[in-house]
């Protein structure tokens, strides 16, 4: 599967092989610079389609880094990760650690944001990840 990934529709996934399939579409669809947002109650498949999108761009990413909050990866792009389970950003917090970060090529995958909170000066996107049964979920991208 190759097809290009388009905002509003619902993309059903039944295995996760399904799923890093969407996640190679979805980052060959979008051009860096962009943030993608990803949300949706846990074990809906957050962490691993960061791990696919790093993959994608050949870089040894991602660990929840629900205890870090923030880990980063180089390989063909850098990529910021942001896990914010535990704790929401503070004001300051993309201005002084992420805004360093965003090194051209780059793309920001931020778990658990809300988006709007920070001007990136790029599209931003919105996954939000739906369980449908043990092995099957389903992703809806938004551009905000």
């Amino acid at each position: 599967m190759n097809d290009s990934i388009s905002l509003g529709k619902k993309y059903h996934c039944n295995s996760l092989s399904e799923s890093k399939n969407f996640a190679f579409n979805l980052a060959t669809t979008l051009a860096p610079p962009y943030v993608l947002y990803l949300n949706g109650d846990l074990g809906t498949g957050k962490t691993f389609l960061c791990q696919s999108i790093g993959a994608f761009y050949e870089t040894e990413l991602v660990n929840s880094s629900s205890f870090s909050r923030v880990t980063t990866s180089v390989g063909n792009i850098n990529i910021i990760h942001c896990d914010f389970y535990r704790t929401k950003p503070e004001d300051f917090f993309f201005e002084f650690q992420i805004e360093p970060l965003l090194i051209d090529p780059w793309v920001l995958l931020i778990e658990w944001g809300e988006v709007g909170g920070w001007d990136f000066g790029c599209r931003e996107y919105e996954i939000e990840a739906k369980h449908i049964s043990k092995n099957a979920r389903q992703y809806t991208l938004s551009m905000h």
